[in-house]
């Protein structure tokens, strides 16, 4: 059953993207899969789900963001010493949250409009606590506009899960939760094609991967000062 899903995921990248980006995505999918001791590598247009809220043609296709430019990112952030709140916005099955719960960082919260993912989130942060028990997870099934900002976060995550429409107001909650709490803001921008918001906003870029074409992760900081 496993094999027939990596192989579906394999032509699914070759025929929309290339088959060397296939190759590549799917053997870290299989690495990544077993070594967190998960089952999140599916995609999904969401034209048939239910979502909360009324920004569902402003979101893009779901599709899990590849371990190895996710370990890029963690390891960055590790070397960094950055602790803290964790905020993953489109968390769909909780991947992201559990590879940063399991690399240190608590509380972790996932925002994600598509209650049937929601579900999926918790069942997986639930299944790692039994490894993890102080750690403090939440799934807020909502739209990302939304939600409200906490002052014990500072590190907010996107794997380009929706367009500028969606964008502009979520940035604009962080900068208000930044203005009433000062303090360092690093961002998570998985395929940044809205990058120029976040610039646009006071952050600067600290780190950039890239391989292949399409899979690359900008880290960027507000000093909130």
């Amino acid at each position: 059953m496993k094999f027939k899903k990596y192989l579906d995921y394999f032509f699914f990248i070759g025929r929309n993207w290339n088959y060397a980006l296939a190759s590549f995505t799917v053997f870290h999918e299989i690495r990544g899969e077993q070594k967190y001791n998960l089952d999140t590598a599916y995609t999904n247009d969401l034209k048939e789900e239910e979502i909360v809220g009324s920004n569902k043609k402003s979101a893009f296709i779901y599709q899990p963001v590849n371990y190895y430019i996710l370990e890029k990112a963690m390891k960055f952030l590790i070397e960094e010493k950055v602790e803290g709140g964790f905020v993953d916005f489109g968390c769909g099955y909780g991947r992201i949250l559990v590879v940063a719960a399991r690399n240190g960082f608590n509380p972790v919260k996932g925002v994600e409009f598509v209650p049937v993912f929601c579900n999926e989130a918790r069942k997986n942060m639930q299944l790692i606590k039994s490894s993890l028990p102080q750690l403090s997870f939440e799934i807020f099934c909502g739209d990302a506009t939304t939600y409200s900002v906490k002052s014990n976060e500072n590190v907010f995550c996107f794997f380009n899960p929706f367009d500028e429409r969606v964008m502009l107001p979520v940035v604009k909650n962080i900068l208000r939760s930044l203005k009433e709490v000062p303090r360092k803001i690093y961002i998570l921008y998985f395929n940044p094609s809205e990058i120029e918001i976040f610039l646009s906003a006071g952050f600067k870029e600290i780190f950039y991967h890239q391989k292949l074409k399409y899979l690359d992760v900008s880290i960027l900081v507000h000093p909130g000062i």
